[in-house]
C-alpha cells in the first residue's frame, strides 16, 4: 500500500509541474488515489509516504544541503576520483538546465501532502477521531510548508530583500494546470499559515507510532521549531524569539554535551530513543525509493566515498583550540583535505544511510539570541545567556552578545547542515572566499546579484507558459 500511495501521488504532481503528456494511464495493478484516499488506514499511509521525497539527492540526502556549504564558502570541491559532481554549485555558474533538483521532490512532496490534507473531511469512524485526523492534517501541513519555505529560499531572492519579488507558485490542490509564481511575501504568508494552523491543531503529545526513527515525524514541537526559522527570514524578531521559547520550554530536548557533539558516534547513531537535540531529521535508508545510493551524503563527504565535498580552511579556521565543533572533520593520509563527519552512516557497507538534522535545539537557542539582539524581548532571558548555552557546551569560549557574534556562532554551530549560505542571503551579506579554486569570476559573489535566486528547471519554463524564469538566466 504504502508504495502505492507514493507512486499514485507522486504521478499526480507532475501535471503541477511538468507537461501534460508526462502523465501516464495509471496501472490496472495500482490502486486509484479515490481508493487510497477513502479511508483512515489508506489517508495514514499516504501521510507517511508524503515524507520519502525529502531524502532525495536533491534535496536533504545531499544535494540542498551541501549546495549551501560549497556556494557559501564553507566547503570547497575536492574529489579524490575527479568524478565532476558539485562543480556547478561551487562555481555559481548555474543556467537553466543545470540548476537545483529541488524543484520536481518539493512539489511532488506538495501534491502528495495536498491529496491528504483535501481527502480528510468526513472520515470519522467509531475508531477513527477527529484529532486522529488533524493530526494527518498536521503532519502534511508542515510539509507543505517545509516544502514551500526550501524552494523560496532556493529559487527566490530572501524575503528581507524582495518581499514583492518572484516566488514560487503556491499550490494548495493538486491538479493539472500551469500556475503563475506568487510573490515571496505571499509563499511566506502561506507557509505561516500552514504552520500555524498544524500547530493548533496536532495534538500536544502526538507522536507517530510504527516508525523506525519518530525525529523524523511532526511533532508540535517540529512545527514551533520551523515557524521559529521562518520568522527568522521574515525578519520578524519578536514571533522568532516566541517560538523558539516554546521549544526550549517544552523540555523534550537537551543539549548535546562537548563530549557527544565532537563524536561522530552522535551523528550516526539512529535517534530513534536519543534524540536529545534532535527536532526534526530526515531518516535516510537503503529501502527507500527516494535513496541516492553512491551519491547520498555519506558518499559525498566521504574520503572514502566520492569525496567531491570537503571543508574549506575558511571554516576549519574559525575553531579556536578547545572547541569540539572543530573535531567534526577527518584527514586522509596523502591529502590536505578535511570532511565533515557529521554524516558518518549506520552501516558499515556503502551506500552508508544517515539521520540528516533539519532542526536542532541548539539553532533555536541561536535564533532568539538573534532575535533579542535585534530588538526582541523574552522575561528572564538574555542574548548573551543562550550564546554561553552553545560555547559552554562545545568547550569554547564564552562570546559578547552582539549581531556579528551570533552570525559568527551560528555559522560555526550550524555547519555542513545547510544554514549559511541562506543567513548570509536574508542578512545581505556578501560570499567571500579565500580557500577556493573554481571560477575565479565567482570566487567571491556579491550581495545584492541576481545570482541568489537559482534558475527555474528549463522544462518547467518551457512547459508552462505562465512561468517567468529569475533574471539573469
Amino acid at each position: 500500500m504504502k508504495k502505492i500511495a507514493i507512486y499514485s501521488l507522486a504521478a499526480l504532481s507532475l501535471g503541477l509541474v511538468s507537461c501534460e503528456n508526462f502523465l501516464t494511464e495509471e496501472p490496472s495493478t495500482e490502486q486509484s488515489n479515490e481508493i487510497t484516499l477513502s479511508d483512515y488506514e489508506g489517508l495514514n499511509k499516504a501521510t507517511l509516504g508524503v515524507y520519502a521525497p525529502l531524502y532525495s539527492g536533491s534535496w536533504y540526502g545531499a544535494g540542498f544541503v551541501l549546495s549551501c556549504e560549497l556556494r557559501s564558502g564553507n566547503a570547497r570541491r575536492a574529489s579524490l576520483l575527479s568524478s565532476g559532481r558539485y562543480t556547478t554549485e561551487y562555481s555559481w555558474t548555474y543556467s537553466d538546465a543545470a540548476t537545483s533538483g529541488l524543484w520536481s521532490y518539493a512539489y511532488y512532496t506538495i501534491a502528495a501532502a495536498n491529496n491528504v490534507i483535501n481527502n480528510l473531511e468526513g472520515k470519522e469512524t467509531a475508531d477513527v477521531s477527529t484529532q486522529d485526523l488533524n493530526n494527518l492534517k498536521a503532519e502534511c501541513l508542515f510539509l507543505r510548508a517545509l516544502s514551500h519555505f526550501d524552494m523560496l529560499r532556493t529559487y527566490a531572492q530572501p524575503y528581507t530583500y524582495q518581499p514583492n519579488g518572484l516566488g514560487v507558485p503556491v499550490i494548495l490542490v493538486s491538479e493539472i494546470g500551469t500556475p503563475a509564481r506568487n510573490t515571496v511575501a505571499e509563499g511566506f504568508n502561506q507557509v505561516v499559515a500552514d504552520l500555524t494552523e498544524a500547530e493548533s491543531i496536532i495534538a500536544a503529545d502526538y507522536v507517530r507510532s510504527g516508525v523506525t526513527d519518530v525525529y523524523f515525524t511532526v511533532t508540535k514541537e517540529a512545527i514551533q521549531a520551523l515557524l521559529s526559522r521562518v520568522y527568522l527570514y521574515m525578519g520578524e524578531w519578536q514571533k522568532c524569539a516566541d517560538y523558539a521559547t516554546k521549544v526550549i520550554n517544552s523540555g523534550k530536548f537537551s543539549m548535546f554535551t562537548a563530549e557527544e557533539f565532537g563524536n561522530p558516534d552522535t551523528w550516526g547513531v539512529n535517534t530513534a530513543t536519543e534524540g536529545k537535540e534532535i527536532i526534526f531529521e530526515v531518516f535516510g535508508s537503503t529501502k527507500s525509493d527516494y535513496n541516492p545510493y553512491w551519491e547520498e551524503i555519506s558518499d559525498m563527504v566521504d574520503p572514502e566515498g566520492y569525496a567531491d565535498v570537503a571543508a574549506s580552511q575558511d571554516l576549519i579556521g574559525l575553531y579556536a583550540a578547545g572547541d569540539v565543533r572543530g573535531l567534526l572533520f577527518q584527514g586522509y593520509e596523502g591529502y590536505s583535505y578535511q570532511w565533515t563527519l557529521k554524516y558518518p552512516g549506520k552501516e558499515t557497507s556503502r551506500p552508508t544511510t544517515n539521520n540528516i538534522p533539519v532542526l536542532r535545539l541548539s539553532e533555536m537557542y541561536l535564533n532568539r539570541a538573534e532575535a533579542i539582539v535585534r530588538g526582541a524581548s523574552v522575561s528572564g532571558v538574555t542574548a548573551a545567556a543562550d550564546l554561553k548555552v552553545i560555547t559552554s557546551n562545545r568547550g569554547a569560549a564564552d562570546v559578547t552578545a552582539s549581531l556579528s557574534n551570533v552570525l559568527l556562532e551560528r555559522r560555526k554551530e550550524l555547519a555542513f547542515e545547510g544554514h549559511y549560505i541562506y543567513d548570509l542571503a536574508r542578512t545581505g551579506n556578501s560570499v567571500v572566499r579565500t580557500d577556493y579554486d573554481g571560477a575565479e569570476a565567482t570566487r567571491n559573489v556579491d550581495f545584492p546579484s541576481y545570482r541568489w535566486a537559482l534558475p527555474i528547471p528549463r522544462h518547467e519554463v518551457d512547459c508552462n507558459p505562465n512561468m517567468v524564469q529569475n533574471e539573469g538566466y
